[in-house]
């Protein structure tokens, strides 16, 4: 299912650019679109309120996390939410002919819940794999209340990934797009554009403080600091054998189709 980005998209005008940081992470994340206690508390979140969108980054040392929530009256088939990651020479919504951005889109509509598309500013974005490239991030999305949540990983270390689907590590330093909307309802979805955020990948370990914006999740608890033994499995069958083993072991060891 394709995302339709018309004119009429409610878009937040740019402005001094807010950084978001994806600190190191010191407690382990499972994948599976449930927060639980504790997972998210090593990284600061924020909510935009033009996307109304909810996000949390962190890395792991091989590879970014994330983690996405909005709000839905119902489940919906229909609904996605998405963040565009691009370089630091874009200053529209969605990137450029000449500054392309790679989107990373949520949605029950999709198989395994995630998508990528290559963007190139207000038109139709295409799905990576409409050029034979491979969709890197893996995700898991839940729905409870009124609320999708979805929890990613991304690895530092691409494998066929389109041209716009740069590689990232630690120093790293992105534009950052959100946005949130209905297949159903095209053009009308609600976005920031890329001159609203910064995504730096920060070496430091996150210390709260009473300046920091940030909505808490769930309880600190106890942890070793190491992420789930996931994250390694997940490097080592993208780096060593490709996507489609990966999917095979996901599906085999987590259940999850």
């Amino acid at each position: 299912m394709l995302l339709f980005l018309l004119a009429v998209a409610s878009v937040q005008p740019a402005h001094a650019q807010t950084t978001v940081t994806a600190y190191k992470s010191q407690v382990g994340v499972t994948l599976d679109g449930t927060v639980q206690q504790g997972e998210w508390n090593d990284t600061a979140s924020m909510t935009d309120p033009t996307s109304t969108l909810t996000v949390a980054f962190k890395q792991n040392g091989t590879g970014l996390l994330f983690l996405m929530s909005w709000p839905e009256a119902s489940q919906c088939d229909t609904c996605y939410a998405g963040i565009e990651l691009g370089g630091l020479n874009n200053t529209g919504h969605m990137g450029g002919p000449g500054t392309a951005v790679i989107i990373i889109l949520l949605s029950p509509s999709y198989n395994k819940s995630v998508d990528e598309a290559i963007g190139t500013g207000e038109q139709t974005p295409i799905p990576v794999e409409e050029f034979n490239y491979r969709t890197q991030s893996v995700c898991a999305l839940g729905y409870s209340g009124t609320v999708y949540t979805a929890e990613c990983y991304r690895p530092f270390k691409l494998t066929n990934a389109a041209p716009s689907n740069f590689n990232i590590t630690v120093g790293t330093t992105l534009e950052l797009g959100l946005a949130v909307g209905d297949f159903s309802a095209p053009g009308t979805h609600s976005a920031t554009d890329m001159s609203t955020y910064l995504l730096t990948i920060s070496s430091q370990t996150y210390v709260a403080n009473s300046t920091s914006t940030v909505t808490t999740i769930g309880t600190p608890a106890a942890s070793d600091g190491e992420p789930s033994i996931y994250y390694y499995s997940a490097e080592l069958a993208v780096a060593v054998v490709g996507f489609s083993l990966l999917v095979l072991l996901v599906v085999r060891k987590f259940g999850r189709g």
